[in-house]
């Protein structure tokens, strides 16, 4: 590709993030009109991640916050099947084409689109709840699990909300909503029982089954994305959002690839080799 071609992919890419673009209505809402407040709040998570919350925590000892875990694992099941009835009932299981949804632009605030755009809101808004689990694991000193895949998924979740929120908040990238919203309601049910106490262990052998789950979650979304960069699916949704959807998840696939290696495929092999 010569240098003009590549200008002009680079100007194409950029120039649809322009105000014009964005959604007439979504755009005025909370959080919505600029991207800096979703910007502001991950700068802030990370600084407390990384440095308030471990100088708080230095001479103290671990909180015993088991009641609040539960709570917390309660609504975000609660709150993550609240999202995926959404999705379905005003989208991808009443008239979304599941190879290639464009934006509906219904402005009616009774409209499907628009009920679905209200779900979508509450989820973006939830992704800085789900900053409490780093806040947690500070809290009770598990410092391990405060790592660069728990860090960059946080920090990256409220901005890049922020982005379909503005310019494209339902249509063909929200398929990734409706999985993660079912992941999370899996995946937090398993943490409600596992904070319950040992006598729920013997229930919970799927943990890697779970991870899987995840994994497979990325794959369906990067390929989905794939698609509609690559004009397989062409149903006149925004490529540019589909390109910086793909590029995350990709980031995504190999952080939890990463940890799916360390967290099974390594420790089975160092327990074979003491067992030997």
């Amino acid at each position: 590709m010569n240098s003009s071609a590549s200008s002009a992919g680079a100007e194409s890419f950029f120039g649809f993030f322009v105000a014009e673009n964005s959604h007439p209505v979504l755009r005025n809402w909370f959080l919505v009109s600029s991207p800096w407040p979703s910007i502001a709040g991950s700068l802030l998570y990370l600084l407390f991640a990384i440095v308030i919350g471990p100088a708080f925590m230095a001479n103290r000892k671990p909180f015993e916050i088991k009641g609040i875990m539960n709570l917390y694992n309660a609504v975000q099941v609660i709150f993550n099947v609240y999202f995926f009835h959404g999705y379905w009932t005003y989208g991808w299981g009443s008239y979304y084409n599941w190879v290639c949804q464009p934006v509906d632009m219904d402005l009616d605030p009774d409209s499907l689109a628009m009920r679905f755009n209200t779900v979508y809101y509450h989820a973006y808004l939830f992704r800085y709840v789900d900053m409490c689990d780093t806040f947690f694991f500070i809290m009770r000193k598990k410092y391990k699990n405060v790592n660069v895949l728990q860090l960059t998924h946080h920090a990256i979740m409220p901005i890049f909300g922020w982005h379909l929120m503005y310019w494209a908040p339902n249509g063909h990238e929200s398929f990734g909503g409706i999985f993660n919203a079912l992941v999370h309601s899996i995946m937090y049910t398993y943490y409600f029982l596992a904070a319950m106490g040992p006598q729920f262990q013997k229930y919970l052998w799927w943990k890697r089954y779970l991870t899987q789950l995840q994994l497979l979650q990325f794959v369906a979304v990067f390929v989905k994305s794939a698609m509609v960069i690559a004009g397989i699916s062409n149903c006149g949704f925004p490529w540019q959002v589909s390109l910086v959807t793909c590029t995350l998840t990709a980031l995504m696939l190999v952080l939890f690839s990463h940890f799916y290696v360390q967290e099974y495929m390594s420790k089975k092999k160092r327990s074979s080799v003491k067992s030997d």
